[in-house]
């Protein structure tokens, strides 16, 4: 049996790290709309450039996570059936 491209582990991480980015996301957009809310501009400015930076990571690691389930999907596919 040939090696898989993308093991069930690899899937694993990357749909967890994908939770774990939106989480992070999430809750530092709201840190920075408090601190907006508080009048803390330059908090907010620095706070909102922090979230920018986690939504390019955040599109960087679900562009891996759609190539490898398409990859793992391809996988699967030219498997042969078995038939008993």
């Amino acid at each position: 049996m040939a090696k898989k491209l993308v093991s069930q582990q690899a899937l694993l991480v990357l749909v967890v790290v994908t939770i774990v980015l939106l989480i992070a996301l999430a809750a530092i957009l709201g840190f920075g709309a408090i601190l907006n809310a508080m009048g803390d501009e330059t908090g907010s400015v620095v706070v909102r450039w922090i979230g920018a930076g986690l939504g390019v990571v955040l599109a960087v690691d679900l562009l891996c996570l759609i190539l490898a389930l398409a990859i793992h999907a391809l996988e699967r596919f030219d498997e042969p059936a078995d038939e008993a």
